[in-house]
Formats: C-alpha cells, structure tokens, sequence
C-alpha cells in the first residue's frame, strides 16, 4: 500500500517505517544495527518511479556536474566526458550534464547519482522532513541509478545514518560486521581516512547480505561498512542520509557563551613564561567552561539549536489573496437610527443595535454601494485594523456586506 495519500500534506517516519512502528525503530535499531524492512511494491507509489526520474533529469539547467555524477567500475566518470560549459539561470558559466551523452554512458554501464533531490518535489520534501522531525537532524537525499551487475562504489561507511528506499529493479547489498566508532566528516573519521585496501581488511566478515526489491528499506547506522551491487537491469534507490548533532557541536554552543567572559580573550602565556604558566591558564578556562556547562542558558539555547536542526524546507502559498478586499452593499434598504440613546441598524431581516463608537464606520459604509478595505481604513484612521475587519465581517454575516 502506497505510504502517500491523496491529498496528504505530511508523512511520519511510522508511516515511512510501517509496519515497524517509529518507537520500536528507536528503542531496538537507532545507532545500534542494521535493519531490512520488506515493503510492498507501490510503497512509494507517487514519490519516485522511472517516469518521476525522467522528469526530474529532464530540467536540465537544474543540474551541474556536481549535482549529477556518474560512476562506473568504482571510479567517477571526468564532467567533460558528459557535460558541456553552458549558462545557467543566473548567467554564470558551469558545466551542465547533456542527456545524450549521459544516456551513452548509462548504455555503457555507468551508475548515475543524482545528489539533493530532497527540494524537487512536494512528495521527495515530505519524505524528508519526516526523516527531520523524528531524528531532529538534517535529512539530505541522493538518487542512484545502477546497472546488472556494474558496481559504482567499494565497500566503505558513511558518516551519517542512512535508509536506502528501493524504487526500481533489485540490488544486493552486503553488510559487514565491522563498525567504525562514530565516525564524522573529519579528515581523520571519515572514508577518506584510509585507503582502499585498509577499507576491505578492516570492513570484517559479511554479517549479511540482503537483495532489496521496490518498497523494500534498508537502514544503515553511521559506520556500518556495506556495498551494493545491481542484479537487474536497471535499480535505482534512494539514500536519505540524516546528520545529527554530535557532542562536538556543544563545544560550539560554549563557545559562543564563553566569548563574553574576559578570560577567554586574552593573550595566552608567551613560552618565554615557561609551562607552568600556560597549564595554570589552561585550568583555570577548563573550570569556566566546566561552570559554563551547568548554565541553564546554555542549555536552553543548545535545546533551541537542536529544535530548528533542520532544512528550511518551507513551501509558496500561490495565489496570495489580496488583503484590499472590495465589498458591495447589499440591497436593503439599510438604516442607521438612534432609538432611546442607542443606535440600531434596521433591514429587511429586522433591527439590531450597533456597538458604541461603530455608529460612524457603519454609516460611512451604508453611503457607499461600493468600497475597498484600503478606503474604509483610510476614512477611519482610528479604527484598528482588527476591529474593522471584524466589523466588516459581521456586516458580512448580516446580510449587509458581500465581497465582490
């Protein structure tokens, strides 16, 4: 059963996960272990298929050679082999991949990676933005399409947790037991850390391998070794990748408290003062880092930080509905009287007395046959905006108003 709905404006990461449920997820495979969810095979009816795929491709300036990469054989394709320097929407000059060359490659072999695909479509946002909420991280999404039996990378970890949605065709991939402590995108705790061949004998035994068909998910916690290789003629998945806060982002939450305390701004000890100088500074920031750290202020901030971890993934409301509204007034007839010290405004539906102070606007408005919300304001100056279009709406569900 397809996961989105007709006329659904947000998915959860239940509905994504169904039928495992989000706290079941949490509690016994978040940063613990991999797991397969099989899947029907119209799950992600609406969200992505060959021909969603085709489209997106087909908006060709919306792509650069960064944004759609190719592999073949584990090793990137050079931009120049699919590409051509052409203008972009802002006139600047970049290379732009060309569907025909493009489709060459992929004819010889070639995997194709379509990287932040998360923004192109409300369905893609949604999905995304499920990941969001329930991580409290950032979700980014890239699309890989491979070939029978081409394998586009080697084994290695990511530094971030990752579900593979599968889309299209069947994938092997394999699994391994080894995984890298934590690791982030640093120079020393990432991929690029180690070699090829440190990757392979480090990666341990297959811990297991698993064929992943449309509507199927897999999850990876950050540092799980893995490859996958196509076994149809034509898969294609997604990868969402969800980046959360990690303890070293609080150091960047202390510091930007720590930047008002004096102490932190001063020169530190030249060596000419010797060790012991700079161990006696050294200390002494470590206990006000260490005090800064129990700042209920800091906490709250760190806690905001976290609440809006997130992309902007907000969305146009087109059309926008002018707030210079014009109103006709409805025949009548329609009096404004006093009757016994208090006003009344009589029509065909009876009397009703008129709030003090109204009686002005309410006979401006029964002089006009016609008018706009800018003029009634205008000749009302007084009148806050939100008491005249309340009384405008009243005189609407009166009968005495009616929007044209």
């Amino acid at each position: 059963m397809p996961i989105l709905k007709d006329g659904q404006d947000t998915l959860t990461l239940g509905d994504i996960l169904a039928p495992m449920t989000e706290a079941e997820f949490f509690q016994d495979y978040y940063d613990k272990k991999p797991l397969h969810i099989p899947g029907s095979a119209d799950k992600f009816k609406g969200i992505m298929d060959w021909s969603i795929l085709n489209e997106l491709l087909s908006n060709g300036p919306l792509w650069s050679a960064k944004s759609l990469g190719l592999q073949i054989d584990k090793q990137p394709i050079p931009a120049a082999l699919y590409c051509e320097s052409r203008e972009d929407r802002s006139g600047s000059m970049v290379m732009q991949p060309i569907a025909g060359k493009v489709m060459d490659l992929l004819h010889q072999g070639a995997s194709l990676i379509a990287n932040d695909i998360d923004m192109m479509s409300k369905p893609l946002r949604q999905v995304a933005s499920a990941f969001e909420a329930a991580y409290n991280g950032k979700a980014q999404a890239n699309l890989y399409c491979s070939w029978d039996s081409r394998k586009a990378f080697s084994s290695h970890f990511d530094t971030h947790d990752v579900f593979a949605l599968h889309i299209e065709g069947e994938k092997t991939w394999r699994v391994f037991e080894t995984r890298m402590p934590h690791p982030i995108r640093h120079a020393r705790h990432s991929n690029g850390a180690y070699t090829e061949a440190q990757h392979m004998e480090q990666r341990g035994e297959l811990l297991f391998d698993v064929v992943l068909k449309p509507g199927d998910i897999l999850y990876l916690p950050r540092g799980q070794y893995h490859d996958a290789l196509a076994v149809s003629s034509g898969a294609v998945h997604i990868a969402l990748g969800i980046v959360s806060l990690v303890g070293l982002d609080i150091v960047d939450a202390l510091k930007d408290f720590a930047v008002e305390d004096e102490a932190f701004r001063l020169n530190l000890p030249r060596l000419a003062q010797g060790e012991t100088a700079t161990r006696s500074v050294l200390e002494d920031l470590g206990n006000k880092l260490h005090q800064l750290s129990k700042n209920p202020n800091v906490l709250a901030a760190l806690l905001q930080y976290q609440a809006s971890y997130s992309y902007d993934r907000s969305q146009y409301t087109l059309p926008i509905e002018s707030t210079d509204k014009q109103f006709n007034l409805v025949d009548g007839p329609f009096r404004l009287v006093k009757d016994k010290g208090t006003f009344v405004l009589t029509g065909p539906r009876g009397a009703v007395p008129v709030p003090p102070g109204s009686e002005g606007p309410i006979s401006w408005i029964l002089s006009q046959k016609r008018f706009r919300r800018g003029a009634f304001l205008s000749a009302h100056e007084r009148l806050p905006a939100a008491a005249a279009d309340r009384l405008l709406s009243d005189l609407q569900s009166m009968g005495v108003l009616k929007s044209a």
